[in-house]
């Protein structure tokens, strides 16, 4: 039994001993669309045989704040039980509890307290509050979890930031465009004016698409993009040229030190999704 137990443990501590010593100063963000777990992937594309991939990116990360996108209830509780140090906060989209995919937020709660009055997720609809809703032409419902995260240090509670994390639709570009109007306004209505957001997720679209136009054409979000990788990976680990379709985009107000595009991939170049994971450090 000892022997049995030296084995199962082994790759934790591998994963413990290779994490990133955190930044002074400066706070990790990471977006990442882990695909959902589906009948259909077979092989290493199995979530069985990639979680742990996915899984040991995130620890070895040490971001405070982890956006993720396509999760099923399944995956949300592995990854839960893979990051100790992390509570989430998230709904399935298909009624508002556990059914169909999440776009969950983990958040380091060494490091943020979640306001437990602002928070929650709202549908990329005309009728926001209303589970599974669809207005605009796309097949499948679409979600933003949102969260005010307050910083743990801060025994006054005045440091605190907005986080929104979403996933677009992939076929209907009215969808995107009226998506990116929809965020906005969510952003313009947060309670604490003062405080300084964050958007990221999978918005399915370039900086050049007009949707993702709109949303920094009005000086209240800023692309901090300078590394020009696609951050679709076709589930392959090595990154192409080309522009991202995840993003991080920031208050006009943050002072980023870099945004990248990062492989997570094993030694037989597959990658953990058919997405790379976007990571963005900030000053705190």
């Amino acid at each position: 039994m000892r022997n049995i137990l030296v084995i199962l443990f082994i790759p934790l501590l591998v994963s413990l001993s290779l994490a990133e010593e955190p930044v002074a100063d400066s706070v990790t963000l990471i977006s990442y669309n882990i695909r959902q777990d589906t009948e259909s992937d077979k092989g290493p594309k199995d979530w069985g045989q990639r979680k742990g991939m996915v899984s040991g990116y995130l620890l070895r990360k040490n971001a405070s704040v982890i956006g993720l996108q396509e999760v099923r209830h399944k995956q949300l509780l592995d990854l839960n039980k893979a990051l100790p140090s992390h509570a989430f906060l998230g709904v399935g989209r298909e009624d508002g509890k556990t059914l169909g995919e999440y776009s969950p937020i983990f958040y380091d709660r060494k490091v943020w307290n979640l306001d437990p009055e602002e928070n929650g997720t709202f549908w990329l609809s005309e009728t926001p509050s209303i589970a599974n809703s669809r207005s605009w032409g796309n097949k499948h419902t679409r979600i933003c979890t949102w969260a005010r995260l307050i910083a743990a240090d801060d025994p006054d509670k005045k440091t605190a930031i907005y986080i929104y994390n979403t996933h677009w639709d992939h076929q209907s570009q009215p969808a995107r465009v009226n998506s990116a109007l929809l965020m906005l306004k969510k952003i313009k209505e947060r309670a604490h004016k003062a405080d300084p957001y964050i958007l990221m997720g999978d918005l399915n679209a370039t900086v050049e698409n007009p949707a993702v136009k709109s949303l920094l054409s009005q000086d209240l979000l800023k692309d901090h993009g300078k590394n020009q990788y696609r951050s679709s990976s076709k589930w392959k680990a090595g990154l192409v040229p080309g522009l991202r379709i995840d993003h991080i985009f920031t208050a006009p107000s943050i002072e980023a030190e870099k945004l990248q595009v990062e492989s997570n991939g094993n030694a037989d170049d597959w990658s953990g999704s058919d997405h790379h994971p976007v990571v963005l450090r900030i000053k705190k």
